[in-house]
């Protein structure tokens, strides 16, 4: 087969590969990194890595996969979240016309990517009881980075993966009302950060951990920095951690009622584990009434520890493709 030309486009980094399909197990050949907004244009992008290295032109390859974040619809201009440009499928029809572009969402090639090698160093947060066994390994993800990305692979009779699209991180933030520092915090986002309706994408993310920490210290900080303050026993990593454990456990809830595994991703935990391998994580994914408890206890929980997870699930997902 081919080289397989897939694409994973973030709001801070765009990192392209070439796989190639060894005895159906995806190896990464090479792999590019640009910043995504140092570029006026998707087009001016792909040129730049063409430039970089030749095998990765467009115009030479059948197939090029590639992830982006935000809503993946029909209409012929795709908007993307936190990135200066959009991309023009008309356009890109133009001027690579022998090419098969396919444009998928991040956490659906994310959600492809558990399928593959990508996931082998998983950290085990939760061991689920239902085992390895189970008759259905319906797969879900979620991830802080920029935003809360989320995705699910349903697993058909046949044992094919359908994958279902989420924008789960634009709903509202289910606060706890009775719970004195989270109705503090909330409104400290309304009041001090000016964000009308608090949803996911606010709260559980990098930008999220930044004002989770403003609200208990005073002190404004990037991300990057906040996470080298911290330590296990801070109230930021307390509630980040409580946070982020509500929104697995809801969107759990929503996917893998069959039972299944969730995996966790996402810049902000993959550096920093800590921030999900606590009990304060653990105690808010499994905190439910008796049923729902049932449920949550069954499903084992991972956290990748591979940034390149949305590359290998493009590739799978190409690969997929390919072969249907």
């Amino acid at each position: 087969m081919n080289k397989l030309l897939v694409g994973d486009i973030g709001g801070t980094n765009s990192r392209f590969s070439l796989f190639s399909n060894k005895n159906n197990t995806l190896v990464l050949e090479s792999e590019l990194w640009e910043k995504t907004n140092s570029f006026q244009s998707f087009e001016e992008l792909l040129h730049r890595i063409k430039e970089r290295d030749p095998r990765y032109d467009v115009n030479k390859v059948s197939t090029v996969t590639v992830a982006v974040p935000g809503a993946v619809t029909s209409d012929n201009v795709i908007l993307l979240p936190y990135v200066r440009w959009a991309i023009d499928r008309g356009l890109l029809h133009e001027r690579y016309p022998d090419a098969n572009i396919f444009i998928i969402n991040d956490f659906v090639a994310q959600a492809y990517g558990c399928l593959t090698q990508a996931t082998a160093d998983a950290l085990h947060i939760l061991v689920g009881t239902g085992g390895q066994g189970q008759a259905n390994q319906d797969i879900a993800i979620v991830g802080a980075g920029t935003g809360t990305g989320h995705g699910t692979l349903k697993r058909a009779e046949d044992g094919r993966y359908l994958s279902i699209p989420s924008e789960a991180g634009h709903i509202p933030f289910p606060f706890l009302s009775e719970d004195r520092e989270e109705a503090s915090f909330r409104n400290f986002l309304l009041t001090e950060k000016k964000i009308i309706s608090p949803v996911c994408n606010d709260v559980v993310s990098g930008p999220g951990i930044s004002r989770i920490y403003h609200f208990f210290t005073g002190k404004e900080l990037p991300a990057s920095q906040v996470v080298q303050e911290l330590d296990a026993e801070s109230e930021t990593v307390k509630y980040f951690a409580r946070f982020y454990g509500r929104v697995c456990r809801n969107y759990a809830l929503s996917t893998l009622a069959s039972g299944g595994k969730l995996f966790i991703s996402g810049g902000v935990t993959i550096k920093n584990p800590f921030l999900v391998d606590n009990e304060s994580f653990r105690n808010e994914f499994l905190q439910s009434e008796t049923t729902a408890k049932d449920l949550l206890q069954q499903i084992d929980v991972f956290l990748i520890k591979d940034e390149r997870i949305g590359l290998f699930g493009a590739a799978q997902y190409q690969w997929l493709v390919n072969l249907n």
